[in-house]
């Protein structure tokens, strides 16, 4: 996973969704999150999927990275599915849940920095557990650096080539136990440097505002308009149990339009 990227996306994005406010966009996160877990239909799910990928298609996310890190859940779930799924429509159906709830976490990521999705929770979790999250993520970003420089320091000391993937994955190892120790390092430094300047028990983040209040608008009506449909169609699954492939229809062409707009732009 590339920290770096996902962090470039949140915040050097111009997208309508970069634009909505945080406090909006994760209402529209639940809102979608709530459609994914009250579905159970595989179509549906599926439509909810695409619909979605389509929307980040049409804004102008990277797909690309954003697609492979909404599939990895997909592994664990095909192992619970095969080990607890009592057909194949119900294993797919957990598959594609997990695929269709990571995308929309996903979405979030990429289009909104990590501390102003953070600042709303802030206030509800205890203050130590807050803070260290935010120090946390901080300390990703100086440890993947350090690790890229331990990793090109120690292939060319040895002289470590992709054809030789054993010793590559040796001193892989060793720059990994380099960075462990780094990171002991870094943990102190960093308390030494908050308790000289005073830390008071809590880190503030600042709330961004809303740059347009259409985007907003737009973010929880497309999430309100999905629950409506996934609420429907688990309330009355008997009487639209033949209409489920129109969602996965209506999300195919979400995809596709979605992908002809970010082309044309």
């Amino acid at each position: 996973m590339d920290v770096t990227a996902v962090d470039r996306s949140a915040v050097l994005g111009d997208s309508l969704l970069h634009r909505a406010a945080p406090g909006s966009k994760l209402l529209a996160a639940g809102l979608l999150l709530a459609a994914v877990v009250s579905t159970h239909d595989p179509l549906v799910t599926a439509g909810v999927a695409l619909s979605l990928a389509g929307a980040g298609a049409a804004l102008r996310l990277p797909l690309r990275q954003m697609l492979p890190l909404a599939l990895y859940p997909a592994l664990f779930a095909l192992v619970f599915a095969f080990a607890a799924a009592p057909g194949p429509v119900t294993g797919a159906l957990i598959v594609l849940k997990a695929v269709a709830a990571a995308m929309v976490v996903v979405t979030l990521m990429f289009a909104t920095p990590y501390p102003q999705v953070f600042a709303p929770l802030q206030r509800i979790l205890p203050a130590i557990v807050g803070d260290a999250l935010l120090m946390t993520y901080r300390s990703l970003f100086i440890l993947a650096v350090k690790l890229a420089d331990l990793v090109r320091a120690v292939r060319l000391r040895s002289g470590v080539s992709a054809r030789q993937p054993v010793r590559a994955a040796k001193a892989t190892t060793r720059a990994l136990g380099g960075l462990l120790l780094y990171s002991f390092d870094l943990a102190q430094r960093e308390y030494d440097i908050l308790y000289l300047r005073g830390y008071q028990g809590r880190l503030r983040v600042g709330r961004r505002r809303s740059a347009d209040r259409t985007a907003d608008a737009a973010a929880i009506a497309y999430s309100a308009l999905i629950l409506a449909v996934a609420l429907a169609f688990a309330r009355f699954p008997l009487d639209l149990q033949g209409y489920s492939w129109l969602v996965a229809a209506a999300g195919a062409i979400d995809l596709a339009f979605g992908l002809l707009v970010g082309w044309r732009r």
